[in-house]
């Protein structure tokens, strides 16, 4: 899933790098949005013959919520980032391996799960080579943006329609195949692979890898639960 550099055309990688950065920044907004809050500041100002307390516009800080919601974040990167590390085999030496967008956006809303998963994004490439910095726009698009994000609309809305449990995996089923029909037009129309020959080799891969992805994504929202829960007792 992970785009290579030399896979994409510059005008696909600089235009998906674009679309990665606006949607990113927009989730950022929202999170720091979400983490902090404004802190009215008064200042004296000439008054007439006087001095007049004025309040000013004021600054953000970090709330003690907020607190709370990036060290969650700040776990969930660590398990995602963890479970990225066991690949399981699909066929014919293909493998594939946890994305986790849709963990990350139940357990910290889509705002949040969508930077938790361009962080881990960030850090394969940068220092472990896995998918190329020319190609980051791209895969922070495929897995971050259409993963995470994305796939946390299809959850929140089958969950009004079905169980909890079955929404969830549906949506991480869904997530894989989006970013994988994704990355499919993406590398065909840079004129690389025929996009008929990319497409149909990346769909029957990860039709079956979503069903891991769907595995996994409930058994570690579960484990993750009970390991919250587990914490809140001891604490207690």
């Amino acid at each position: 899933m992970h785009i290579p550099n030399g896979f994409l055309d510059p005008k696909m990688s600089g235009g998906l790098l674009g679309m990665a950065a606006t949607v990113l920044g927009y989730c950022l907004g929202k999170v720091m949005a979400a983490v902090t809050s404004v802190v009215p500041q008064r200042v004296m100002a000439a008054a007439g013959n006087g001095m007049a307390n004025i309040q000013s516009a004021g600054k953000r800080v970090l709330t003690k919520i907020g607190e709370e919601k990036l060290y969650q974040m700040a776990v969930v990167a660590a398990w995602i980032f963890s479970a990225q590390m066991f690949n399981f085999p699909v066929n014919s030496g293909t493998s594939g391996h946890l994305i986790g967008g849709v963990f990350a956006a139940v357990l910290v809303g889509p705002f949040a799960g969508t930077v938790v998963v361009s962080i881990v994004l960030a850090v394969q490439s940068l220092f472990f080579g896995d998918g190329g910095l020319n190609a980051l726009g791209a895969n922070i698009f495929n897995m971050a943006v259409l993963g995470s994000f994305a796939g946390y609309y299809i959850y929140s809305g089958l969950k009004k329609l079905l169980p909890e449990t079955v929404s969830i995996a549906f949506a991480a089923w869904a997530s894989v195949v989006l970013a994988a029909l994704a990355c499919s037009y993406e590398i065909g129309l840079s004129g690389k692979i025929g996009l008929q020959e990319i497409t149909w080799a990346m769909m029957k891969v990860h039709v079956v890898i979503g069903i891991a992805e769907a595995v996994i994504t409930v058994l570690m929202l579960r484990l993750f639960a009970k390991n919250a829960a587990l914490q809140e007792e001891n604490a207690g």
